[in-house]
Formats: C-alpha cells, sequence, structure tokens
C-alpha cells in the first residue's frame, strides 16, 4: 500500500499544472470545503465532486516570489522534464500570447506510464492577480497507446496574488482522475500530498532561477 501510494504521489504532483478560466468559475459553484490541516503555512481543504468519489482540493499558502516568476515557470513548458523528476516528455501543440495546447507524458516506478492533453491559459483577472487554468483537450497527434495510460478527467487553476513586493499569495484548485483501480482513498490520499508537493516545488524553482541569474 505504501508504494502505491508514493506513486499516486508522484503522478499527482506533476500531472497538477493548466487553461480555460471555465474551471475556476465552475469551482464557485460547488460544495462547501472542509479544512484538512495546515503545514508550514500551507492550509489544504477538500470536498466532493458532484458524480465522483474523489475529491476535489484546494490549497492556500503565501511566500516569496512575484505573479510573473510563478507565471513564467507555468509556462515554460519544454523546461517541465527537467524541473519534475517524473515528467519525461512535453510537447506544445499550439500556443497565442494567453494559452497554449501541450502534450505531455509522465513515466512513474510500479505503475503504467501516463500522458495526457491539457489547454493552459493566463487569465488577468480585474483584482490584479494572475490565474493560470487548466482543462484537457484531444488532438491526432498523440493517438492512444499500449504505452501509456491516457488521463482525461482533470480540470483547476492556480491564482497568484501579489500580497506584498516580493510575496504572492497562491490559490490551488485540482480535480482529476488518473484512472486504474487503485482505492479511492488511496487516490484522494496522495492527491492532498500532492498538492503540497507542488506548491513547494514551484517556490523551490523561483529561488532556484534567482540564484542561477546572479551567477
Amino acid at each position: 500500500m505504501r508504494i502505491i501510494s508514493i506513486f499516486f504521489i508522484i503522478f499527482f504532483q506533476f500531472f497538477l499544472v493548466f487553461a480555460d478560466d471555465s474551471a475556476q468559475n465552475s469551482e464557485k459553484k460547488a460544495a462547501k470545503w472542509e479544512f484538512v490541516g495546515e503545514e508550514d503555512g500551507l492550509k489544504l481543504y477538500e470536498r466532493n465532486h458532484e458524480g465522483s468519489d474523489i475529491k476535489e482540493v484546494k490549497a492556500v499558502v503565501t511566500y516569496q516570489g512575484t505573479i510573473q516568476e510563478a507565471v513564467d515557470i507555468m509556462f515554460d513548458r519544454l523546461k517541465h522534464p527537467q524541473i519534475f523528476k517524473y515528467i519525461t516528455f512535453s510537447d506544445v501543440l499550439k500556443k497565442n500570447d494567453k494559452c497554449d495546447w501541450s502534450y505531455n507524458q509522465i513515466s512513474v516506478p510500479v505503475a503504467s506510464n501516463r500522458d495526457y492533453y491539457v489547454k493552459s491559459c493566463r487569465v488577468d483577472n480585474k483584482d490584479g492577480s494572475v490565474s493560470v487554468t487548466w482543462v484537457p483537450f484531444d488532438d491526432p497527434k498523440y493517438p492512444v497507446t499500449d504505452k501509456f495510460v491516457r488521463v482525461a478527467d482533470n480540470k483547476g487553476f492556480y491564482k497568484f496574488t501579489q500580497v506584498e513586493p516580493d510575496k504572492i499569495k497562491v490559490d490551488y484548485y485540482i480535480y482529476n482522475d488518473p484512472g486504474g483501480s487503485l482505492p479511492v482513498f488511496v487516490k484522494n490520499i496522495a492527491a492532498r500530498q500532492a498538492v503540497k508537493d507542488t506548491l513547494w516545488t514551484l517556490h523551490k524553482e523561483i529561488l532556484k532561477r534567482r540564484s542561477a541569474s546572479k551567477k
């Protein structure tokens, strides 16, 4: 069971990245969030998702950084295999000034490899914050094969708010179902942990890039 949990933590960690602002809008209409816990200033919540036993998850944290630094990392798609260990391949099929459409592959231990398409979009909110939202899409360039389990059900967003000159508040929401026959409670536990891991990975990458720019 521990190995199974580790796999899903890894999978959710690198799957959570992007798309259309419908995800953010629908988030406002759903059931009440339940507080899960707080660790190092990161507050975690979950709630039921209509028609599924898999929970929606959100987190809120504030740490050093700027909106632009965070957004740049989110859209630095071709470098994600270098930033996120288990992402082995990313391809941008199309891009404009607000969105990109990408295909991604993930290789993880003790489970089948996964692949997925996401449309990722920047949304400039009226309050000065910036969201990066994501939804799935499909394209014939990379058809379903026996080498990968195609993940299709996912949506979510980051919302970055500059609360101080060098401090951002990050609101993060995700719902996805990676498929497979593992118990739902394992998927839910792994999803919660993965959300935390993803947000701290983003922070570390901001600091890493700052350090590299000073050399």
